[in-house]
């Protein structure tokens, strides 16, 4: 959710429209999600958001560690679905938006850092293909509270 009030009801109001079903951002959420996908039902996650400490890895964005989610790498493996990488590009003039679809070919690896990486580089072509339709001004690099970043010096 979106620090502002304003901010948090237009965009509740945009991502309601539709046959979404929202779940919130916490684990009665992702039990949620859970559920979807042992229905067979399609759920949707944002990969590139910054995690809550201890819910991530750091993994390289755009050369750099970012802390990643492994939410997509723990569904994917307690029910094997397929993923997917979906871009809606939004087409001038508000005529909408063209919907690309780019499977991911193989399952994700054990290893969750492996994970992250491949997903960031999922999300990194994505990008590389629609990069005004990217948010670039969205922090992907930051840390959550915490979590130590790897180019901290070690702890004596």
């Amino acid at each position: 959710p979106p620090r502002k009030q304003v901010l948090a009801e237009l965009m509740l109001a945009g991502r309601q429209r539709g046959q979404a079903t929202l779940v919130p951002t916490d684990l009665s959420g992702v039990r949620a999600q859970l559920a979807a996908l042992k229905r067979h039902e399609a759920i949707g996650i944002l990969p590139d958001q910054v995690a809550t400490g201890g819910d991530g890895v750091w993994a390289p964005f755009f050369g750099r560690p970012a802390y990643t989610p492994t939410l997509v790498t723990s569904l994917q493996r307690k029910t094997n679905a397929a993923a997917f990488f979906i871009a809606a590009e939004r087409l001038s003039w508000g005529r909408g938006y063209h919907l690309h679809v780019f499977p991911l070919d193989t399952p994700l690896p054990e290893d969750k850092v492996a994970a992250a990486t491949l997903l960031n580089q999922g999300v990194e072509e994505v990008v590389r293909r629609f990069p005004a339709q990217y948010l670039w001004s969205y922090n992907r690099h930051k840390r959550p509270g915490g979590v130590p970043h790897p180019d901290d010096p070690p702890e004596a």
